[in-house]
């Protein structure tokens, strides 16, 4: 920012060295009017408007961004409250989202289990004579 500074301040000390040095005086048709003025004026003041509408686009451009900036703050909110409701309530799984969270790995893990469980009964069964 401090060089942009610098070069700026340069340049508006070569306006004006150059304006000093070409200050005869020149007409200036306007429309319908003529005016007479020192060449250095006419420069100068060409600087200055040139500077004033570049101030003025570069206020655009902020305030576009600070638009903009503000819009994507708000969306972020919203998303974030969207993730909060989309997580569970209770950091721990209820028995439902237990259930919900079986896959089929875990069945047919728990259908082997089961059919041990069985073949253990019937050799208790005949082992018991029962």
């Amino acid at each position: 920012m401090q060089i942009l500074f610098i070069f700026s301040l340069i340049f508006a000390i070569l306006v004006s060295v150059f304006a000093v040095m070409n200050s005869e005086p020149v007409t200036i048709k306007l429309l319908w009017k003529q005016f007479e003025f020192s060449q250095a004026i006419v420069i100068l003041g060409s600087a200055a408007f040139g500077a004033i509408i570049v101030a003025f686009l570069g206020i655009v451009n902020r305030v576009k961004a600070s638009l903009k900036i503000r819009e994507l703050q708000n969306k972020v909110k919203i998303l974030e409250k969207e993730i909060e409701e989309i997580k569970p309530v209770d950091p721990l799984n209820t028995e439902e989202d237990k259930i919900s969270n079986i896959d089929d790995n875990s069945i047919e893990s728990i259908n082997n289990d089961v059919a041990i469980e069985e073949i253990k009964i019937e050799d208790d069964k005949r082992v018991n004579g029962d």
